[in-house]
């Protein structure tokens, strides 16, 4: 009896070791650029680049709020790494001048659906 229980003990743990939940731990990953636009208080856009220092979010599976954050570099890029197989949310937050918090978000959803795979978002448009 003792083995049995062992054995299906065993089976259980590597049964659930096999259905991971999104998050950290793989070894795909999800990369993209942040785009911004500068606009004065007039709402004429005064310059554009790449948003270098810009904070870029991600939520794993279906989590509402964030659940790590990277920072853009000089050239706008950003990249999440080392992510298991999921759905995932990315997101960024712009000014808004009409939102209630003078903010507004942007967000991408991203299935990762095979280990090792590199997604490559469009481009994220924000406005300051």
């Amino acid at each position: 009896m003792f083995r049995i229980s062992s054995l299906a003990l065993l089976s259980l743990l590597l049964f659930s070791a096999c259905s991971k939940e999104p998050g950290e731990g793989g070894s795909a990953s999800i990369s993209g650029k942040v785009f911004g636009y500068d606009i004065n208080t007039s709402g004429v856009v005064t310059d554009s680049a790449y948003a270098g220092d810009y904070r870029v979010y991600i939520s794993y599976g279906e989590n509402g709020s964030a659940d790590n954050d990277v920072r853009t570099s000089y050239t706008g890029e950003y990249s999440f790494k080392g992510l298991r197989k999921g759905k995932y949310k990315v997101y960024v937050f712009s000014q808004c001048d009409t939102c209630t918090f003078n903010q507004n978000y942007t967000v991408q959803q991203v299935e990762i659906t095979s280990n090792k795979q590199e997604m490559v978002l469009p481009d994220f448009v924000i406005y300051d």
